[in-house]
C-alpha cells in the first residue's frame, strides 16, 4: 500500500473487485482426496466440527462442542477462542470474561491474551483490556498484530488521538513489508481497519482498506476471521452510505448465519437509512439471539426516538450501558434522550460522562446533530455539528451534517462550503457527493422573490410556474398567518423540482423517496408538475400542505 493524495474529481466510492481465482476450488478438491485415504483425528474434526456450529449461528451447541476439546489437543487455543465468541454471541458475557480468564492461566495462555482482552474491551473494562493486550505483545502471540490494533483502537476511543494515529499507520509498513501472501485473515482485516481510522487524515486509505478487506475475506474463507473480516467491510460501506454493498456484504453473512446478532444489526441499520421496513424485526432478531447486545439496544433507542418514544429509548441506553458502561454510542444517544424531552440538567451530566470517556469525542455532538434533525430541529442540529468540527477539525461526518443542516435552513453559501469541506476530507461519503452534484445544477434555477418567500424554479418553466405558485404561497400564508397567529421569520424558501430525483437527493441524499415534497421549516422543497404524470399529483394540494408544516 502507498500512501497519495486523492484526486479532485467527485465521484462515489465505487471500487472493482476481481473475481476470486479458482484456487481455492483447487485446494478443496485436493483436500477432499486426502480425507479419502487418510482419517482426521476425532478431536481435529471435533473442533471443525464446532466451528461450523459457531459460524451457522448455532452458538450453544457450539459452545459446548468446543468445550469438549481438551488442554492437552493441539487445537485447544482455537477451541477457546471459538468458545468464547459463542457465549458472546449469545450475550454470556460474565461466562465468556471467566472462560478467558482461566484459559490464560494455562500452559498455552499467552495465546489467548487478545481474547481476554477483547472481552474486557466489549464490558467497557478498557485499562484491564490494554495490559491484556499488551501482553498477548509482549508474548509474542500469534494474533500479537490484532492486539496492536486493539491497543490503537483504545487511544483513540479515550481521545488520544495523536498516538493512535501513529500507532495505525504502523499497519502499512507491516503489510508493505510482509505483503499480502505473509499475512493472515486476522492480519488483514486488523491492516484494514488501521487504513478505516487513517482514511480520516488520507482518505485514499479508505480504497486500501477496501482492499484488505477484501484479502481478509478471501484468506479467511469458510472461518470465523473471514466472516468477521466480511462484518467490518458491510460497516464500512453503511458508513459511508454505500446502502447497496453494505446490503450485499450483509446478505452474503445472514445466508450462511442467519443469527449473527451483528449482520442482523447491520441489516437493520441498512434498513433504516434507506427508509424501508423491518429495521425494527431485525434488531429485535438480533436481541432475540443475544439479549445483552449493547449496540442493537441503543440501535433500538434510536427507532424509538424517531417515533419520540422518549421512555422506551431510555430503557434501551439504560440496557446497553449495563453491559458497557463507557459505550461512547450509549453515552450519546443518552445525552440525545436528555435534551430532546427538555432535561437541561440531565443532559450536562449525560454529556459530562461521554467526554469523561473521551474528550475529543466528536461523534457524541454529531448524533446530538443527527437525532434533533430526525425530530426537525434543523438549527439545534447545526449547532450540535458546529460543537463537533471545533472539537475535531477532522470530523468529515461533522462538517456534513452542518452542511446537510444549514442547507435546510436556507442557508446555502454556507452549507455548500461545508459540505465541500466534508468532500474533501471524505470523497467517499454518496450523500455529500450527490448533494454537491445537486447544488452545481442550482445555477439553472432562477430565483424570485415575493413579500414572504423567494422562490427557486428551474429557468425553464419558472415563467410558467411562477404566477400560479406565488399567488397559491402568499394566499396560504395570509391563511395560516390569521389562524395561528403566527408569522415565520422571512423569507421562506421554496424549491421547486422537475426531476423528482433531484427533489429526493435534496431531501434524504440519493435518489428514491416516495414522497412529493418536504418541509424543512422555513424551507420547501418539492415536485413540480412537470416531475409527475398528470392524474394523481395535485401540486396546490402538496404546496399548501408543506407550507402547513411551516405554521404548525
Amino acid at each position: 500500500m502507498r500512501r497519495r493524495a486523492l484526486g479532485v474529481e467527485r465521484r462515489a466510492w465505487s471500487v472493482e473487485r476481481g473475481a476470486q481465482t479458482s484456487s481455492r476450488a483447487k485446494r478443496g478438491i485436493c483436500f477432499a482426496c486426502v480425507l479419502l485415504c487418510v482419517a482426521l483425528p476425532a478431536s481435529a474434526q471435533s473442533v471443525d466440527d464446532a466451528t461450523t456450529l459457531l459460524r451457522t449461528g448455532k452458538y450453544e451447541q457450539a459452545a459446548a462442542a468446543f468445550t469438549k476439546v481438551p488442554p492437552s489437543d493441539d487445537e485447544w487455543v482455537t477451541a477457546q477462542r471459538g468458545l468464547v465468541r459463542s457465549l458472546i454471541a449469545v450475550g454470556k458475557y460474565d461466562e465468556a470474561e471467566n472462560t478467558a480468564r482461566r484459559a490464560t492461566s494455562a500452559s498455552k495462555g499467552a495465546q489467548l491474551w487478545t481474547t481476554l482482552g477483547e472481552v474486557l474491551h466489549e464490558r467497557g473494562k478498557n485499562a484491564d483490556a490494554e495490559q491484556a493486550f499488551l501482553r498477548a505483545r509482549a508474548a509474542h502471540a500469534a494474533d500479537s498484530l490484532t492486539a496492536a490494533l486493539n491497543v490503537a483502537i483504545l487511544h483513540y476511543e479515550r481521545g488520544d488521538r495523536d498516538r493512535a494515529m501513529q500507532e495505525f499507520d504502523h499497519f502499512i509498513d507491516v503489510y508493505n513489508g510482509a505483503g499480502a501472501a505473509g499475512l493472515s485473515a486476522a492480519d488483514l482485516k486488523a491492516v484494514a481497519i488501521a487504513c478505516r481510522y487513517l482514511g480520516a487524515s488520507s482518505p485514499q486509505l479508505f480504497k486500501d482498506a477496501l482492499k484488505a478487506f477484501d484479502r481478509a475475506v478471501q484468506e479467511g474463507s469458510d472461518t470465523p476471521e473471514g466472516d468477521d473480516a466480511r462484518l467490518a467491510l458491510g460497516e464500512m460501506f453503511l458508513e459511508k452510505y454505500n446502502s447497496a454493498d453494505a446490503q450485499t456484504t450483509f446478505d452474503e453473512l445472514l445466508s450462511t448465519n442467519p443469527n449473527d446478532p451483528r449482520a442482523l444489526l447491520g441489516e437493520a441499520r441498512r434498513r433504516f437509512f434507506d427508509g424501508t421496513s423491518g429495521a425494527d424485526s431485525l434488531v429485535q432478531r438480533a436481541l432475540k439471539v443475544n439479549p445483552n447486545y449493547p449496540e442493537a439496544h441503543v440501535f433500538a433507542a434510536v427507532l424509538h426516538l424517531d417515533l419520540e418514544e422518549y421512555a422506551d429509548a431510555a430503557r434501551e441506553v439504560d440496557r446497553a450501558l449495563l453491559v458497557n458502561p463507557t459505550l461512547s454510542g450509549a453515552l450519546a444517544v443518552r445525552a440525545a434522550v436528555r435534551y430532546l424531552v427538555g432535561d437541561t440538567t440531565g443532559f450536562e451530566t449525560a454529556k459530562r460522562q461521554a467526554l469523561a470517556v473521551n474528550p475529543r469525542d466528536a461523534e457524541l455532538y454529531n448524533t446530538l446533530a443527527e437525532l434533533s434533525a430526525r425530530v426537525r430541529q434543523y438549527k439545534e442540529a447545526a449547532d450540535f455539528a458546529r460543537q463537533a468540527v471545533a472539537l475535531d477539525a477532522k470530523s468529515w461526518r461533522g462538517f456534513g451534517l452542518l452542511g446537510m443542516n444549514e442547507l435546510r435552513l436556507g442557508q446555502m453559501p454556507l452549507g455548500k462550503k461545508d459540505l465541500e469541506t466534508s468532500f474533501k476530507g471524505d470523497p467517499y461519503n454518496v450523500w455529500i457527493k450527490n448533494t454537491l452534484d445537486l447544488l452545481d445544477t442550482f445555477k439553472n434555477y432562477d430565483e424570485i422573490k415575493t413579500d414572504h418567500f423567494v422562490f427557486m424554479i428551474e429557468k425553464d418553466e419558472s415563467a410558467l410556474l411562477e404566477p400560479y405558485v406565488a399567488e397559491l404561497a402568499e394566499a396560504a400564508y395570509s391563511r395560516f398567518a390569521s389562524t395561528y397567529k403566527y408569522t415565520p421569520p422571512p423569507p421562506i424558501r421554496i424549491e421547486v423540482y422537475r426531476s423528482h430525483a433531484d427533489f429526493s437527493v435534496r431531501t434524504v441524499g440519493l435518489a428514491g423517496l416516495g414522497a412529493l415534497g418536504v418541509s424543512f421549516g422555513t424551507t420547501l422543497a418539492f415536485d413540480s408538475p412537470a416531475a409527475k404524470d398528470a392524474g394523481p399529483f395535485n401540486w396546490g394540494s402538496t404546496v399548501w400542505h408543506e407550507l402547513a408544516h411551516t405554521f404548525t
